[in-house]
């Protein structure tokens, strides 16, 4: 079946104090000159894909202002698949005027002083060595104004290296309901809860969250009270926000926003100290979002105001302007009459039952259509490990009650709520497993077990995944740090120093010879934030589509023919042929699935692990120490993370790893 996705470029507004003037990023895009003469085009959050054999490995990222930029105000930084030494780091080179190490090199952005008709022009180029290992290079443009560094949400580029020579590893099946019995009683149990359930009045403050009106990002809800995910976010990011007696709120999935690779003042997409509401400064809008709140359009309705990405949840605050529109959408005489949604305390019932639980959101392809669905609960692996997410939270699996109706979760429905059946909140939809209709869900009544949920000092104590470049790192410099053990309900203990790791992708087969067994509905498909397509380890993050409608300009050229387009694997060759001008296509490889093929890791500091191997090579299957004789495929990085802290300490740990190019069979 078609991993349908929906690209997307908006017309960016965004409110900065540049020379005076309010600066706009009109466009932004990447683009891969070919040797025939073609090019590749990636709006923001279409990966680029480049195979080890392709003999054309630059990209050029071009952006257009609506006032001047000098050159100097722009900074590339760039995070890539080599191991973390001296000889990775980045130098200038004054000669040749880049930034370059022995795998990638970056122009010094260049600016044009001219205006054309779509603005001020800026131009960047990209380098990727053949040698540069398999894995994810990330590149973030920022801007320095005022002595800090921004940087905008389409301002952040992905290229794919696909591992192409090590083996793909399927983990075998083993969940989800499938036998015919089950299936004719979950049809008829999901027939009765959603004839019980009346969720009229939960259902109007479920959220859908876009980006320039047509740029759909995932789902949210509405709430007062924040006060149970408080210990989640740093207390400077809460007090930026809009001051407000009765403030409300959506919280809703992290994912859903990208993350820059400087990691300074609004790197990672939170305001800076001040009033978020007045105070101007650089980008400002391009972290303002529409709503959809009961079928009614808001424009610019809430601001982003903290995000936790490890445990995969943020918060947007609704604007001053917005608030009276909010409450007519719902259909309440005030603001203060919005009571929005509240949270539950337990996802089993007193006496140990699992009551059925209603999953709520905005499925893409249903164009703003909210859907109800009703899962049960995989008691068997309550808190699951069956997840990508790395946050201090539980996770819990639904199985949808029939596996042949339609899925539980579907692209558009990240960061919606899941019910219980007093109309509470119990959980927060990320991500689906590929091979059984069910969803994965943050356990939002596990949080008054968690102390806190994010590092005081991130030199000495932190635990840090960025989602897009699959890139986890880990450090532990101090006795009393205790970053986490990622939600599992398994025991182990934390590794000393710093660790970055990184999952290697590859293509999954597009054959039926090592593919999965096909589900009864879907696909393996693996969506991401508003196009924002990232292959996962197991797993698909459930977001929403986006569309390219704004202008995406090449050279001053807009290169789109349409003012809408819906793009999926079917139809990728009529889109190239009819709707993309002077030469520029899609590359197909961009749409294809992806498996991991196994792990990095690219740094290893002070840590406690003897007999460790050189960083860098690919490990591609495990094995414990004791009571494992054959190794085990890597499935996930983070069931890698797991085993690794279980094992790093044992004499012979590197003898517990099989790399790629060696039997894994022994």
């Amino acid at each position: 079946m078609t991993k349908a996705l929906l690209l997307a470029l908006s017309a960016l507004v965004l409110t900065a104090n540049a020379y005076g003037q309010d600066i706009e990023l009109q466009s932004s895009v990447m683009w891969q000159p070919l040797a025939a003469g073609d090019a590749f085009v990636y709006p923001p959050g279409i990966p680029a894909v480049l195979r080890k054999s392709d003999p054309s490995r630059s990209f050029k990222i071009e952006q257009y202002f609506s006032v001047p930029v000098a050159s100097d105000q722009l900074v590339p930084h760039v995070a890539g698949s080599w191991p973390r030494r001296d000889e990775g780091d980045l130098d200038f080179d004054a000669s040749t005027d880049r930034w370059r190490n022995q795998f990638v090199s970056v122009g010094r952005p260049t600016c044009e002083a001219g205006k054309d008709d779509f603005g001020y022009r800026c131009v960047l180029d990209l380098t990727v060595n053949q040698q540069t290992p398999a894995g994810t290079i990330g590149i973030s443009v920022g801007a320095r104004v005022g002595g800090m560094e921004f940087t905008h949400p389409n301002s952040i580029f992905w290229v794919i290296i696909p591992e192409e020579d090590a083996k793909t590893h399927i983990r075998p099946k083993k969940h989800g309901i499938n036998d015919e019995s089950a299936m004719a009683v979950g049809s008829s149990m999901m027939a009765a809860v959603a004839a019980e359930m009346e969720l009229t009045e939960v259902r109007k403050h479920v959220v859908r969250i876009s980006l320039g009106g047509n740029f759909s990002l995932g789902s949210g809800f509405l709430t007062r009270d924040i006060t149970p995910v408080l210990k989640l976010f740093k207390p400077e990011a809460l007090d930026t926000g809009i001051p407000g007696e009765f403030p409300l709120y959506v919280v809703t999935a992290a994912h859903l926003f990208p993350m820059a690779y400087s990691y300074g003042p609004m790197g990672d997409g939170e305001w800076r100290p001040g009033d978020a509401e007045s105070e101007p400064f650089p980008f400002r809008d391009g972290f303002c979002y529409d709503l959809y709140v009961n079928g009614q359009r808001i424009e610019q309705a809430a601001v982003l105001l903290a995000r936790n990405v490890e445990s995969d949840i943020a918060l947007l605050q609704i604007r001053r302007p917005a608030l009276a529109m909010v409450a007519q959408a719902l259909g309440v005489a005030n603001a203060d009459a919005v009571k929005g949604l509240t949270f539950g305390d337990r996802v089993l019932d007193p006496d140990g039952a699992d009551t059925p639980k209603v999953v709520l959101g905005y499925p893409a392809v249903l164009q703003g259509e909210l859907v109800q669905r009703v899962g049960k609960l995989a008691r068997d692996e309550y808190p699951t490990d069956d997840t990508s997410n790395f946050g201090p939270l539980g996770k819990f699996k639904l199985n949808a009650m029939d596996p042949f109706a339609t899925d539980l979760a579907e692209p558009g429905m990240s960061g919606g709520p899941i019910i219980d059946d007093a109309g509470h909140v119990v959980g927060v939809t990320i991500e689906r497993p590929n091979d059984t209709n069910s969803l994965i869900a943050l356990d939002l009544t596990s949080i008054q077990g968690v102390g806190q949920g994010y590092a005081l000092d991130e030199k000495r104590c932190m635990l840090r995944f960025n989602p897009f470049d699959r890139i986890l790192t880990l450090v532990k410099r101090d006795p009393t740090c205790d970053y986490g053990r990622f939600g599992s309900p398994r025991q182990f203990s934390q590794l000393w120093g710093e660790w970055t790791i990184q999952e290697v992708l590859g293509f999954a087969p597009d054959g039926d010879e090592e593919a999965p067994a096909p589900r009864p509905v879907a696909t393996t498909a693996n969506f991401m934030t508003g196009g924002r397509q990232t292959p996962t380890n197991g797993h698909s993050i459930i977001n929403g589509h986006a569309i390219i409608n704004g202008h995406t300009i090449i050279n001053g050229h807009t290169i789109i023919r349409s003012n809408v387009l819906v793009v999926d694997r079917e139809n990728l060759d009529s889109i190239n042929d009819r709707e993309l001008r002077d030469g520029f296509k899609l590359n197909p490889d961009s749409f294809r699935n992806f498996l991991p093929k196994g792990v990095r890791i690219l740094r290893q500091e002070g840590g406690d692990a003897p007999n460790a191997p050189p960083p860098g090579q690919l490990i591609v299957a495990t094995r414990n120490k004791g009571f494992e004789s054959r190794f085990v495929p890597v499935y996930s990085i983070r069931e890698f993370a797991i085993w690794l802290q279980m094992n790093a300490r044992s004499d012979d740990y590197s003898q517990l790893m099989c790399f790629t190019g060696t039997s894994c069979d022994r």
